[in-house]
């Protein structure tokens, strides 16, 4: 040892009981498991062994202060004056620490030279020793020893063994320290593990905020909450406490006293300028300083706040909201590494609030897009059932999967189904460039190769995309049969007489390739037939050949297409044959039109 306290003129013989008391009180010391263990040893036991009428025990809160975290033989009034002591005050205990050495006192005389505040009329003599860390020497508290009607020095063989009770207690405090850190590390880690799970899982971030502060108590807070910015003010988003009264209390504490948003300090404070705030210990002072009346600090005292933080949480500069977690009932204190730790937590809440937010505004934006790509209503044709089935890719992206459905004059109906190439904003755009551009050209000329030419003509003069592929098809109800053009698509599908095939004859390159001969082929459309169209999201998957799809579908239409009652909702059925047919991981667009001959 190099300690303050080592005499090398202290004699081993004539301590001897003492030592051999102090081998059991060591013994205690070296096992404690828990704070409460080790100061209850060293103030109580180690006073009764070596005489001590009090003891007071306080370690370094903050860089300017001591806290007393426990004591013997003092009356509760003195316990709560000596509860915390400024650091440049003038005392035994901070000048133990201050200078690392021991401090005696051989009697009252000294005592009003030297700390004549302290005197209180009767004799004594007391040792002061620096709790001092093996690992840079410096002190991070104190323990003191009071003797009553003692005078003169403290025998140096009892400083002595004062000395060692003393560095195996602060190597003790300084191990549970350590491993209460750990512990505490490990628990962060985990619960941010858990948080960052639950804020990734899910793009409703109210819902997973208010999971978030339910997650937090009792592990890292006794109360916790969560405030969003709305519209410039501070919106209390969750509040969570182990007991719903408190919980109660505290909106009721918020609702009936709103705090002011210009007031210096508090969670307005935090949102303003994005800095976080440590409130270490939370006095009665600053209760009473904020309190706007009386039945206010009644109900702010009977939260029993013990300690708080706040931090932002900031996303690409902005401020969105505040998070903060509030010590009442368990007493601990809050320190910057737990500010540390409500700040990473801070960041990933406000990315997932940030990403929620964005896909709310990609997803309105993908939901217009997609509105101008598809009929708002298709039209009732008398004698022919119509169905269809749209579902988007993913959860935001838009692709160029487009139909439309018109009903002429003398019976026939014209459809066009077609994907463009790509995806996203451009393809959204390029699709409805397209579906508007057939609707008008087929006006002018309805029959498929007409159609399907003039449509390479608009994609060689102003191109919407590069690449489109799309299916053209009247259907001639005067002729029993149907007209079909098909550029570049996957084939329809034709169920008819309880049989399915698919409509292959002439098919021809997508456009895109400039003006290319496209002969329409005829097929007989009676009464009771059905004609599938589709886009290729519907039969392709990664890694799998489209055959196989076409296959699945045919097995699919099969089961489901050849024997639709009249009164049947093809819609319903077009959905489930999708959900049999597409690809679960919903990689594409799938769009799905069917027209069934009623007469």
């Amino acid at each position: 040892m190099n300690a303050p306290w080592q005499s090398p003129g202290a004699s081993r013989a004539s301590v001897a009981p003492r030592l051999a008391a102090l081998a059991g009180i060591a013994a205690q010391v070296a096992a404690a498991t828990t704070l409460d263990e080790l100061t209850e040893t060293i103030t109580e036991r180690a006073s009764t062994v070596m005489g001590a009428s009090r003891a007071v025990l306080a370690v370094q809160d903050g860089p300017a202060r001591l806290r007393t975290i426990a004591t013997h033989g003092l009356t509760p009034s003195e316990a709560r004056h000596w509860a915390t002591l400024d650091l440049d005050a003038h005392s035994p205990l901070t000048d133990a620490v201050r200078t690392t050495q021991i401090v005696s006192v051989e009697g009252r005389q000294e005592l009003l030279e030297r700390y004549p505040d302290l005197d209180d009329g009767t004799e004594r003599s007391s040792v002061t020793l620096p709790l001092i860390s093996r690992a840079d020497g410096s002190a991070f508290g104190a323990v003191g020893f009071r003797f009553e009607g003692q005078v003169g020095p403290v025998d140096p063989d009892l400083v002595w063994v004062l000395g060692v009770l003393a560095d195996m207690c602060a190597q003790t405090m300084l191990r549970l320290r350590a491993e209460a850190q750990s512990a505490n590390r490990a628990a962060q880690l985990e619960f941010l593990a858990d948080a960052s799970q639950a804020l990734a899982t899910s793009l409703d971030y109210r819902q997973t905020l208010r999971q978030v502060a339910s997650l937090a108590v009792p592990a890292h807070a006794d109360w916790c909450s969560v405030q969003m910015v709305d519209d410039g003010v501070l919106r209390t988003l969750a509040v969570a406490h182990i007991d719903p009264d408190k919980v109660q209390l505290a909106r009721e504490l918020e609702t009936r006293w709103p705090p002011d948003p210009d007031r210096q300090g508090g969670a307005a404070h935090v949102a303003r300028t994005g800095e976080s705030l440590l409130v270490e210990n939370v006095t009665d002072e600053m209760l009473v300083a904020s309190a706007q009346d009386d039945e206010h600090l009644r109900v702010a005292r009977e939260l029993g706040l013990q300690s708080a933080m706040s931090v932002p949480l900031v996303a690409k500069d902005r401020v969105l909201g505040v998070l903060t977690f509030v010590v009442a009932e368990s007493g601990r204190r809050y320190t910057h590494d737990d500010v540390a730790f409500a700040e990473d937590l801070a960041r990933r809440a406000a990315l997932a609030i940030d990403n929620a937010d964005l896909y709310s505004q990609t997803r309105r934006v993908a939901s217009v897009l997609q509105a101008t790509l598809l009929p708002q209503d298709l039209p009732e044709i008398p004698g022919w059932q119509i169905g269809t089935v749209y579902r988007q890719a993913g959860r935001t992206d838009v692709g160029g999967d487009y139909y439309d459905v018109s009903g002429l004059d003398d019976g026939r109906v014209t459809v066009v189904l077609g994907d463009v190439m790509g995806r996203g904003v451009d393809a959204a755009v390029a699709g409805s460039r397209m579906r508007s551009a057939a609707r008008v050209l087929a006006t002018q000329d309805p029959e498929p190769d007409a159609l399907a030419g003039a449509m390479d003509r608009f994609m060689a003069t102003e191109p919407p995309t590069q690449m489109a592929s799309s299916v053209y098809l009247l259907f001639e109800p005067a002729r029993d049969d149907l007209a079909v053009v098909v550029a570049g698509h996957p084939p329809p599908l034709l169920v008819s007489g309880g049989r399915t095939r698919f409509v292959t004859e002439d098919g021809s390159p997508v456009h895109g390739l400039g003006e290319i001969p496209r002969l329409a082929a005829r097929v007989p459309f009676v009464a009771g037939d059905l004609l599938l169209m589709y886009t290729d999201g519907l039969v392709e998957r990664r890694g799998e050949s489209i055959d196989i799809g076409l296959k699945r579908l045919q097995v699919a239409a099969e089961e489901l297409l050849t024997d639709v009652g009249d009164d049947a909702d093809l819609d319903d059925v077009l959905a489930e044959l999708a959900e049999v047919v597409s690809d679960p991981d919903r990689h594409d667009d799938v769009a799905v039109l069917a027209f069934r001959r009623l007469v």
